[in-house]
């Protein structure tokens, strides 16, 4: 009986570590970041030019489009 409890409560703890699928988040985030670098290159200050540049680029690479 213990053997079953371990076994189930081991089965949750690894079933809850599911990993988000990369693909829809950054195709369903792809516009919102252009428009967001558009936003930035129109209006932004310098510090949040800097920091919005930094944060797209960052999820750019981390979904591999470069900026697309």
């Amino acid at each position: 009986m213990r053997k079953a409890i371990w076994a189930t409560i081991l089965a949750l703890c690894v079933t809850g570590c599911v990993r988000v699928d990369q693909t829809a988040v950054c195709d369903g985030s792809r516009l919102a970041r252009a428009e967001h670098a558009a936003a930035l290159a129109q209006d932004g200050g310098d510090r949040s030019v800097v920091t919005g540049a930094r944060l797209i680029r960052l999820i750019d690479v981390g979904c591999a489009d470069g900026g697309n």
